[in-house]
C-alpha cells in the first residue's frame, strides 16, 4: 500500500489519506474520493474539507487523516528583476524552483544558476509545459497585465497552495476586472494574492522578493503537517517490509507533531523518526516485536508522557507532560 501511495505522491506532490483506526472497518484506507466504498460516504466531504493531519471520531470508529506533502514546487512566471533573488531565497528554503519566460535572453544559466528549470515558451503554453502539482506555489512576475491574466486563467484552473500576482493596484484592478468578465468568480480571484508579498516596504527587487517568500512561507506553514521524509519513502518504493509507525495524535510537549513517521525493516535497519527519547524506544521496541512475530493487523499505542498514572495510558514517567498515539502498519 505505501509503495502505491507514494508513487501517488510523486505524481500530485501531495495525497491526503484516511483509515480506519478501529471499528467494524479496522484498517480499510483511502486516498481518495475515487476509492471509496460506500461506507465512507458519510465521512468524505468532511475528510475533504481538512487541511492538516488529525483524527477523527466517528460512529464507526476513529479515522486517522493524513497529509503527505512533496517538496514544494515554486512556479515564477516571469523572468525579470525580481525574479532571480525571488529563486534564490526559494531554493535557500528547499523549493524546487521553475522559472518560465518568453525571452531567451532572461533564462541564462547566469542570472538562474540554481533553478531546477529554465523553461522558455509563451505563457500561453503554461498549461502544456508545467505539470499539474498539488503542492505548487505560483509567483507571476510577468511584465505587464495581459501576461499576468494570460497566466492567471491557466492557473485558476489547476490545484495550488499559492497564487499571488506582482504590479501596481491599477495593474491588479485591471487583470480582475478582465477575469471577471470572462466568468470567472469572486472567490477564485480572492485566492490571489495580489498585490504580491508581505506589506513590509520593500523597494529594490532584493526586498520585494524577501516580502514574497514571506508570504510564501507564512501560506506554506498555516497548518501542522509532517514533512515527507524521503528515506523512508525510497525505502517504501524499494518493497522493504517491515512495520510503519506513524504518530497519529499528540498534545502537550512531545517533541514530533501528528504525521511524522518511522520505519523499521525486518533486517533492523531504522529510517526516520518520531521523536527519539523514551516515546521512540518503547515504539521501536513493540515494532521489533511486530517485525519478528510478521504482525500484518493494524494497531495503535498511546504513550503517556507524564507521571500520572492511567490505565488507557503506557506510562513512561516523564515530567514534560503530554500524550503521544503511534499508529502500527504492517508493510
Amino acid at each position: 500500500m505505501y509503495k502505491e501511495l507514494y508513487e501517488l505522491l510523486d505524481k500530485q506532490g501531495k495525497v491526503k489519506r484516511a483509515i480506519f483506526l478501529d471499528g467494524p472497518y479496522k484498517g480499510e484506507s483511502i486516498t481518495g474520493p475515487d476509492s471509496a466504498g460506500d461506507f465512507w460516504k458519510p465521512y468524505l466531504k468532511e475528510i475533504e474539507s481538512l487541511e492538516e493531519t488529525k483524527i477523527l471520531d466517528t460512529e464507526k470508529g476513529r479515522i486517522f487523516v493524513e497529509i503527505l506533502e512533496k517538496n514544494p514546487h515554486l512556479v515564477i512566471l516571469g523572468g525579470g528583476h525580481v525574479s532571480c533573488p525571488v529563486a534564490r531565497i526559494a531554493k535557500m528554503l528547499g523549493f524546487h524552483v521553475t522559472v518560465m519566460d518568453d525571452r531567451e535572453e532572461f533564462l541564462t544559466k547566469e542570472r538562474f544558476p540554481d533553478v531546477d528549470e529554465r523553461i522558455l515558451g509563451s505563457f500561453h503554453e503554461l498549461g502544456e509545459k508545467i505539470p499539474v502539482y498539488e503542492n505548487a506555489y505560483y509567483v507571476v512576475v510577468t511584465r505587464g497585465h495581459q501576461g499576468d491574466a494570460l497566466c492567471a486563467r491557466q492557473i485558476l484552473r489547476r490545484p495550488y497552495t499559492y497564487f499571488g500576482m506582482i504590479g501596481s493596484r491599477t495593474k491588479v484592478k485591471l487583470t480582475r476586472e478582465m477575469l471577471l468578465s470572462e466568468g470567472f468568480e469572486e472567490r477564485q480571484l480572492d485566492s490571489i494574492h495580489a498585490p504580491i508579498g508581505l506589506p513590509i516596504g520593500g523597494e529594490t527587487p532584493e526586498e520585494i522578493a524577501v516580502s514574497i517568500m514571506a508570504e510564501v512561507v507564512q501560506i506554506k506553514n498555516r497548518f501542522k503537517r509532517a514533512s515527507n521524509d524521503e528515506r523512508i519513502e525510497k525505502a517504501a518504493k524499494e518493497g522493504r517490509h517491515g512495520t510503519m509507525l506513524t504518530i497519529a495524535r499528540k498534545s502537550g510537549s512531545s517533541p514530533r507533531g501528528a504525521g511524522s513517521k518511522m520505519f523499521l525493516d525486518r533486517e533492523g535497519n531504522l529510517y526516520g523518526t518520531i521523536g527519539g527519547g523514551s516515546v521512540e524506544f518503547q515504539a521501536l521496541c513493540h515494532a521489533e516485536k511486530r517485525n519478528a512475530e510478521k504482525t500484518e493487523k493494524l494497531e495503535t499505542i498511546a504513550y503517556n508522557l507524564s507521571q500520572k498514572e492511567s490505565a488507557d495510558l503506557e506510562d513512561l514517567g516523564m515530567i514534560c507532560g503530554g500524550n503521544v498515539e503511534v499508529l502500527f502498519e504492517n508493510l
